[in-house]
């Protein structure tokens, strides 16, 4: 068990219509028709899990895989014949995008456009469900710091997994601006979940009192995570992505401040009291830009105040701290003026430093066989226009269950935009 303060921004999940999934597929036999009723069945079930963070993982992760491995049969034809499924064309998914909620309605027909959706609102659940665990104690145990962990490494790799792979797959389709799939909004979701996994492996360092050099790589390899994840969100309407993007610029500027505060602890062990107490003024420059970025953050619409959240207020403990005891121990030891010149922070860290945990899709559901894929009469449909169900764009905002905070709202581990 260690301490452990987290602060985070989540967007809302996607929202998506009703799909029946026999409209135009025509299923001609009891195993057919089965696999158009599990995919009804399991697509229901999956979305409303999907809206409870407090769930347990292998739960949520094993009804998305079991409806992932029936959707495959829609997009890789099962009986080996050809590579694409005849029946990815047959349906119409109805998505809106966690940045502009319901006030877009994306409509494709093709199956890959629901892979791509499903996995993505997938990720969110993973980055939900950590935020949940993260905020049910500042002291959690070891299986709380793993599953926050391990949920955010994962969901890292998902989003990954849709930037490289499935959104690649998608031809001549027409998106929003602000989509989901937009290879930009991926990635700051992606960066986004490898900055946050990484706050995991910091904390620990910290708590176990690791090198202080170890330390501050990390700190920094974090910051640059979501430096970079900002800069993906410069090329957008601020109205839209302002917020998110003010949650990176500040999380850059706190992990930078700490990466330069444990660099200025380590030059005063080295007995250099010249450099530590400039990177000790760097660092105390850069938290009050960190401090800006939350007064920014603060002002959007339906944020709180995250300077008054624990995991700022130990980052203003730490800088007082530093600077304490470097101007006591240069006071008393070493009678030195601060250098002229700043110090680049070194190399980036390697120790500590992991990959987004690789993911890989549900395999072909054994059900779908090649029988019964051939059961599906789509001939019957050629040269018909599509007819859209009357409920297909009555698309409702995903009804999400609150993350419990254990605290007001001004003082929230989790800001949900």
């Amino acid at each position: 068990m260690f301490t452990i303060n987290h602060w985070f921004h989540r967007n809302p999940l996607k929202s998506t219509g009703i799909v029946s999934f026999d409209h135009r597929t025509s299923p001609s036999s009891t195993d057919a028709m089965q696999i158009c009723s599990q995919l009804r069945q399991l697509r229901l079930e999956l979305l409303q899990s999907l809206c409870n963070p407090m769930l347990e993982t292998p739960a949520v992760r094993d009804l998305f895989d079991k409806y992932i491995s029936f959707l495959t049969g829609f997009i890789t034809a099962p009986d080996g014949v050809s590579d694409d499924s005849k029946l990815r064309y047959t349906t119409k998914f109805y998505w809106s995008d966690s940045l502009t909620k319901t006030e877009t309605i994306t409509d494709i027909q093709d199956a890959q456009f629901e892979i791509c959706c499903m996995t993505l609102n997938m990720a969110m659940w993973y980055t939900k469900h950590a935020a949940y665990v993260a905020s049910k104690s500042s002291t959690p145990s070891d299986k709380d710091a793993l599953d926050v962990h391990k949920s955010l490494r994962i969901a890292a790799g998902m989003f990954k997994h849709v930037m490289d792979v499935e959104a690649q797959k998608l031809h001549n389709v027409k998106l929003p601006l602000c989509s989901d799939v937009n290879e930009k909004i991926l990635a700051a979701y992606y960066y986004s979940c490898l900055g946050e996994f990484h706050e995991v492996t910091l904390a620990r360092a910290i708590n176990a009192k690791q090198d202080n050099t170890l330390i501050s790589g990390i700190s920094n390899q974090i910051s640059q995570y979501f430096e970079m994840g900002g800069q993906q969100l410069t090329s957008f309407d601020d109205k839209v992505v302002g917020q998110w993007r003010m949650y990176f610029g500040l999380k850059a500027k706190f992990y930078l401040a700490e990466a330069r505060a444990y660099q200025a602890l380590e030059f005063l062990k080295k007995n250099d009291a010249p450099n530590a107490l400039r990177i000790a003024e760097e660092a105390s420059k850069i938290q009050q830009q960190a401090a800006s970025f939350c007064e920014q953050y603060s002002k959007t619409k339906g944020a709180g105040s995250p300077q008054r959240h624990p995991f700022f207020l130990q980052l203003d403990s730490l800088i007082r701290r530093v600077q304490s005891t470097i101007e006591f121990e240069n006071n008393v030891m070493h009678h030195k003026r601060a250098a002229t010149d700043l110090l680049p922070l070194e190399g980036n860290a390697t120790h500590g430093i992991l990959p987004a945990e690789e993911y890989i899709p549900a395999k072909l559901n054994s059900l779908f066989s090649a029988d019964a894929y051939r059961a599906f009469d789509i001939g019957r449909n050629v040269g018909k226009p599509y007819k859209e169900d009357k409920h297909a764009r009555d698309v409702k905002e995903a009804r999400e269950i609150p993350i419990p905070q254990g605290m007001t709202p001004s003082e929230s581990s989790c800001t949900i935009a």
